[in-house]
């Protein structure tokens, strides 16, 4: 055995190997292993069911390619929640396993002073046993030594090593290359689309659209060595930037940007051997196991063809990979950027227990935002009476700035020259506001943008303010026009993450 095999054989290399190879066999275990109603929520309950589809899985398939697939991928959920509960982190355990140089396994936080748990091992046993009950008594024995030391140690919760490309983290500080080109990318869109589409385009950031881009992308570029010689051209720039807005608008993906770094490990981000060195992409950082791509490579692989010359995928698939919104994530945000207290979010999510971890289309995060109690909205549909809506939009807002600013003596009133005019007393100063109603039944929602400014508190008290939100909306649809209330610097987070547009 010569050192390259020994090193390769290394319990470091071997755990290394396990970990890396983590947010594969996860989203293995979502997208194609388990059925779509698993939750996916890494809670202990999850675990119940997992195991029962464990044991439906080992009756069902005969194949002992399938059965280890599975067992790995259910391996990699099982470590992850059972860290989750008793914290601590990967190891590897040395002893062989069949022809294999040992197994991963869990090792909790320090404190508990417990073995480690093989899930592999634990895995075998529940499929041996077969009671459905083997994952729970297995989460049972880690809450006691985690209640036993929490007694021992008011205060204490046991401490979860980051596990990479799997745990949520902060996203890189935006680089001004990015921040540039950004930029430069968005004042050129109205050019850029009647260049590529001429009047026909309509730039609504919806997937279908990606439909359109592809086929334009294929028109214009016979092969990849001609779409190579346009990557740094206007219309390849511009493309690059729509398909990477759509992903970020309909799934709250994030742009990155990783320089070049001298120091960077040869195929490491910031290597010139990377792909992802020097180059906008999107990544999903703050989800579990989020996704990532990077637009300019998804429009050349376009024109590239399996061996029988069949397409490979459409631009469409690439969101796939990504992970919606949920009520859990955005209450963990907002609880990051400290607009709601963690109480808050525990009473949503228990409210909402049944779908708190169920992915979110674009439209409906800002009802999210509004159930966490951080937005208002003004209804699209017929109202009952439109004073009495008004006013319960205007005292909703006040509400939102604890006492810097109260609303008073709402009256919507005819005018001779005007026709309507909404007025209402803030802190005691009268306000007139020219509405217009095509019926008595709906509410004017250009009026209500313009005069939800007057809610916001005094700038040099408070650096909160309305901003109304924009998102993709699907076709014929009728929706809430919803404000959220926010500091600048937590309004440019929600915008970056969630996949808003704030104004």
């Amino acid at each position: 055995m010569g050192p390259e095999t020994q090193l390769e054989n290394s319990p470091q290399h071997l755990l290394q190997q396990w970990i890396g190879d983590l947010p594969y066999q996860l989203l293995l275990l979502e997208k194609v292993l388990l059925r779509e109603d698993f939750p996916f929520d890494y809670t202990p309950k999850s675990l119940d069911t997992l195991e029962a589809r464990l044991l439906e899985h080992y009756e069902s398939v005969q194949g002992t390619k399938e059965r280890t697939e599975f067992v790995e991928s259910a391996m990699a959920y099982l470590g992850e929640v059972l860290l989750g509960i008793a914290g601590g982190g990967w190891g590897w355990n040395t002893r062989p396993v069949d022809d294999f140089p040992g197994q991963p396994v869990v090792w909790p936080d320090a404190e508990l002073e417990l073995s480690p748990v093989a899930p592999m091992l634990l895995i075998s046993y529940a499929l041996r046993v077969r009671t459905g009950a083997a994952f729970a008594k297995e989460v049972e024995r880690l809450r006691k030594a985690v209640t036993a030391r929490q007694h021992a140690v008011p205060g204490w919760e046991p401490v979860k090593e980051h596990t990479p490309r799997v745990d949520p983290t902060a996203a890189l500080p935006e680089d001004p290359a990015l921040s540039a080109w950004l930029a430069e990318r968005t004042e050129a869109l109205p050019a850029w689309a009647e260049n590529a589409f001429g009047a026909a385009w309509r730039w609504n950031f919806h997937p279908d659209t990606l439909d359109w881009l592809e086929a334009v992308v294929r028109l214009r570029f016979a092969t990849v060595e001609e779409f190579d010689a346009a990557r740094d051209e206007p219309f390849v720039q511009g493309a690059s930037w729509y398909m990477g807005e759509v992903i970020r608008r309909n799934k709250g993906a994030v742009w990155q940007y990783v320089a070049f770094d001298p120091d960077a490990e040869p195929g490491a981000p910031g290597s010139r051997e990377s792909v992802w060195t020097e180059v906008p992409f999107l990544d999903q950082p703050d989800k579990r196991v989020g996704g990532a791509a990077i637009p300019l490579e998804c429009l050349r692989e376009l024109l590239l063809e399996e061996e029988d010359g069949k397409r490979k995928y459409g631009l469409c698939d690439v969101l796939f990979w990504f992970r919606s919104s949920s009520y859990a994530h955005v209450g963990a945000l907002l609880q990051r950027l400290a607009m709601v207290s963690r109480e808050k979010v525990d009473s949503v999510l228990a409210e909402y227990a049944d779908f708190a971890h169920d992915e979110l289309p674009p439209h409906e995060v800002p009802d999210a935002l509004e159930a966490f109690g951080v937005a208002i909205s003004a209804h699209a549909d017929d109202v009952d009476d439109l004073e009495e809506s008004y006013a319960g939009i205007l005292e909703e807002a006040a509400a939102l700035t604890d006492g810097a600013v109260t609303i008073t003596d709402v009256r919507l009133r005819g005018d001779e020259e005007c026709g309507e005019v909404l007025e209402f007393a803030r802190n005691g100063v009268l306000v007139t506001q020219q509405t217009e109603h095509t019926s008595d039944d709906y509410l004017d929602h250009l009026a209500i943008v313009e005069f939800i400014d007057h809610v916001d508190p005094d700038p040099g008290d408070d650096t909160r303010r309305f901003y109304m939100v924009d998102f993709v909306r699907l076709r014929d649809a009728s929706y809430e026009t919803y404000f959220v209330f926010a500091t600048p610097e937590q309004a440019a987070v929600l915008e970056k993450e969630l996949g808003l547009h704030l104004r």
